[in-house]
């Protein structure tokens, strides 16, 4: 059954997690997993850090969000009790986040993940804008 708004976004701010799409110019749509931090007014950040290892921190997603700003944020709930299954769907703008959007999602990020305890672990991200936001509950 369809979520109401209100309800789609508390399971968002309750979600520990999500999947981030963009576009590649060249394959078609990008996905990656990520954390989040949320504001009030429902802005999202998702962190580029140091904790998690890789290679670089000029990621694909920056560059495709720069082609194309249009990105969707896919929270879900999986169980194989059918009668629990939910997904939260944010289509949104997103683009690279200025080093006042960093150190304004710091804050958020270190209450919901203590991965973040040193604000030097966020070295960038992205900030997304909701456009729409949809959502489908089993129950």
């Amino acid at each position: 059954m369809r979520m109401t708004e209100s309800e789609a976004w508390e399971r968002v701010g309750a979600a520990r997690h999500a999947v981030l799409g963009t576009l590649h110019p060249d394959r078609g749509v990008d996905l990656v997993p990520v954390v989040f931090a949320i504001e009030e007014d429902h802005t999202l950040f998702i962190p580029i850090d140091t904790v998690k290892t890789k290679s670089s921190t000029r990621l694909q997603r920056l560059d495709n969000l720069r082609n194309d700003p249009r990105c969707t944020l896919l929270v879900e709930a999986y169980d194989d009790d059918w009668s629990r299954l939910w997904w939260v769907r944010i289509n949104g703008k997103g683009a690279e986040a200025s080093a006042a959007d960093a150190e304004r999602f710091v804050p958020l990020l270190a209450d919901r993940y203590p991965q973040y305890a040193d604000p030097a672990s966020v070295v960038g991200g992205v900030v997304v804008r909701p456009v729409d936001v949809t959502g489908w509950a089993a129950a």
